[in-house]
């Protein structure tokens, strides 16, 4: 039944001239998930090589790629619940794979999947350098832009692929749940707690890269390296810090449930670097620990 199921959706996509995989990939691997859940990662592999055969009929390298690199993520996460292993560790290889998998694609082999890397950095590069000309501003002369947008291109990528990931545990858990597979309840959002160097080298990548800005380093592999990690670590500690606002309003106002998300997207657009420092005290310090004796002693008062 799954492979019929890869196999419709792969004559679809066909028809479409490609759509599912370009714009619904995290859909790729449900139908593995549901089978690994039920069987086991190691009876799986079968299932893997017939639907990787349909991506190849069906589809050509391109889909393979596609169909394989998606049904392996299936395949773990699957395989992962039908051993009761821990969420949070099947989450964090989800979101690592959808990540890798997306670099790949749009990346390190864009020439193969239809990307010219090249001449989208130079069409952007062209568009904002019209854009601070109209405004009546210089580019700073320690900014290389096309070294800056080749850098953006890579980080988008990993966090495209990291959402995939995400998106494909949801729905999975989801879909499961109605059907009825035994599966751990979701931990509420205040339980999603980094360890505490993942804060340290966040905020190093942030500095790192304001650091880079005014001063640029003469490799220039070096330097996109510590661009491109301090704009993941200053994202990285934006949803930290938005998750605390979460959990402190939560705490403080438990009938107002709305609240804490909307003053956190205030404060995101508003005064971003506040809420990174406070995604940093979040993390390194005991705000975390206090919010919880917090939250347990007012649910102990009620």
């Amino acid at each position: 039944m799954m492979c019929a199921i890869v196999g419709a959706v792969l004559l679809i996509n066909r028809q479409l001239g490609g759509l599912f995989q370009d714009m619904f990939l995290f859909l790729f691997p449900i139908p593995m998930v549901f089978f690994s859940a039920k069987y086991g990662a190691k009876a799986a592999w079968v299932e893997f090589i017939a639907m990787c055969l349909l991506g190849f009929i069906l589809g050509g390298p391109t889909t393979l790629f596609y169909v394989a690199s998606e049904s392996l993520i299936g395949l773990i996460y699957g395989g992962g619940i039908h051993d009761g292993k821990n969420t949070h560790r099947l989450v964090l290889i989800t979101m690592i794979a959808g990540a890798i998998v997306n670099v790949l694609s749009t990346v390190v082999f864009a020439s193969f999947f239809g990307y010219d890397l090249a001449a989208e950095t130079e069409e952007l590069e062209s568009i904002m350098s019209n854009v601070f000309s109209q405004a009546g501003t210089e580019i700073p002369a320690t900014l290389n832009l096309g070294q800056y947008i080749a850098t953006i291109f890579v980080v988008t990528a990993i966090l495209t692929g990291v959402l995939q990931g995400f998106v494909t545990h949801v729905l999975s858990r989801l879909l499961l749940k109605r059907l009825r597979f035994p599966i751990a309840p979701p931990l509420p959002i205040s339980q999603y707690y980094p360890p505490k160097w993942s804060g340290y080298l966040a905020f190093a990548g942030f500095c790192g890269y304001y650091y880079s800005i005014f001063r640029p380093l003469e490799n220039e592999l070096l330097h996109s390296a510590l661009q491109g990690l301090g704009m993941c670590g200053f994202l990285y500690l934006l949803v930290y810090g938005y998750i605390a606002i979460i959990v402190f309003m939560r705490i403080r106002y438990p009938k107002q449930r709305a609240l804490g998300m909307i003053l956190g997207l205030l404060v995101m657009f508003a005064m971003p670097v506040f809420l990174v420092i406070f995604g940093f005290l979040y993390i390194t310090t005991d705000v975390h620990k206090r919010l919880m004796e917090a939250s347990s002693n007012a649910k102990e008062s009620q």
